[in-house]
């Protein structure tokens, strides 16, 4: 058996050193279609993809991409109530959010279930406060006048209480 006689040469081979992500992201967009990073980037960045109010109630499970019409089908999940049939009827608006994020039309249609299992997060239902004006004079003036006669002091501020609500609600409904 004849032996091979093995070259190594002096010159350097290797390159310097490299960004992994320069190497690796190219092999993986080889390796997986546009359809597995859009369904990679709505799991992974679900609460900016549509924001807190969508993403208290709802989780994304898979986007499934159908070859014959060309569309991506988005598979989600809520809690039971009323919440499908709430994120049906907005179903259009969380289209346009989640195909704003990407800049195209990446998601066609959604497909809602409920799961028994799943609960709500802490935040979900939570109201933002409001915004509390105080009474002008002229209305502090009317509240003192109607309750100037009670003698019970904690009666009085109870009223006075009511009052101001009465008013600020009053005048929000005008």
């Amino acid at each position: 058996m004849k032996k091979k006689k093995i070259h190594i040469s002096e010159e350097r081979h290797s390159r310097d050193l490299e960004s992994l992500g320069n190497v690796f992201i190219p092999i993986m967009k080889g390796v997986m279609s546009a359809e597995d990073f859009v369904e990679a980037d709505i799991i992974m960045h679900w609460r900016d993809v549509v924001g807190d109010e969508f993403a208290g109630f709802c989780n994304p499970l898979k986007v499934k991409y159908d070859v014959k019409e060309g569309k991506r089908t988005l598979y989600m999940e809520v809690p039971p109530g009323g919440f499908a049939l709430e994120l049906r009827h907005r179903e259009d608006y969380m289209l346009e959010k989640i195909n704003a994020y990407f800049g195209y039309k990446a998601v066609h249609k959604l497909n809602i279930s409920q799961n028994m299992n799943m609960k709500l997060r802490g935040d979900a239902l939570k109201q933002p406060p409001k915004a509390e004006r105080e009474l002008d004079a002229g209305e502090q003036n009317y509240l003192s006048e109607l309750t100037a006669e009670i003698k019970d002091e904690k009666l009085r501020e109870i009223l006075i209480k009511l009052g101001k609500s009465v008013i600020l609600s009053n005048k929000g409904a005008e």
